[in-house]
């Protein structure tokens, strides 16, 4: 039987990994000494979180890989054809292919007739839905949004359309030190019925997650600056 590429989460934040990761995932991560990261120095510092003892310079390998390498340097990166063990992917938070580049290594895997295991751990964009009281059976997650405001507001029509039509769910996320930005850009152009949640540094004690309508909304608006969130628009 072929190696496994084992999917392994991230906290969200600087959470201790042992308050939101089951036993079950520490005991795989463990057990492997080499990991495909995004970049090496917070890889290291999430493992010395969770219990990892290996010593990082001479028992464990990491290959740090980017968008800038193709499926050919990866395959010989990875050693794919001659691979005989084991590996952990890891995202810089939460889990591994869901708003996260991984997914084309993971599509290497696949095709190349490794097992892939995916492992239990949060995921910012399930939780926001989940507590959002929003519809969980029919729902769109669009990453970030366009920059350019006519981009923008052309955007926010077709989802304001696509929830009355289908019923469905809207999601997307910004980098952090734009969320105001983003936030006012919403509550300015959005009808003042539909409902927004803003889910906020999730499974951290500083959690911040309510839905209200956009009229709602713009007698309070929260300071969400350098706040990882997620925002979710629905009817």
């Amino acid at each position: 039987m072929k190696p496994k590429l084992f999917l392994i989460p991230v906290t969200l934040s600087d959470t201790n990994p042992k308050e939101v990761l089951p036993e079950s995932v520490f005991k795989i991560i463990y057990s492997l000494d080499e990991f495909i990261v995004e970049n090496i120095r917070s890889a290291r510092r999430f493992l010395r979180k969770t219990g990892y003892t290996k010593d990082f310079d001479h028992e464990v390998t990491f290959y740090e890989i980017g968008k800038h390498h193709n499926s050919d340097e990866i395959i010989e990166l990875l050693q794919i054809d001659t691979r005989t063990k084991s590996l952990g992917l890891l995202s810089e938070t939460g889990v591994p292919c869901v708003a996260d580049p991984g997914a084309g290594i993971v599509k290497i895997f696949h095709q190349h007739g490794f097992q892939v295991a995916p492992l239990v751990g949060p995921s910012s964009i399930i939780l926001a839905l989940m507590a959002s009281g929003f519809n969980g059976q029919n729902f769109a997650f669009h990453g970030y949004l366009p920059i350019d405001r006519n981009d923008f507001k052309q955007k926010l029509k077709q989802l304001e359309k696509t929830i009355i039509q289908n019923n469905q769910t809207q999601i997307f996320i910004e980098t952090p030190f734009r969320n105001n930005k983003l936030l006012d850009a919403i509550i300015s152009n959005c009808s003042i019925n539909l409902k927004l949640c803003i889910a906020s540094n999730l499974t951290t004690s500083q959690e911040f997650i309510i839905s209200r309508s956009i009229s709602e909304w713009r007698e309070n608006l929260p300071d969400l600056n350098k706040k990882p969130t997620v925002f979710l628009l629905y009817k």
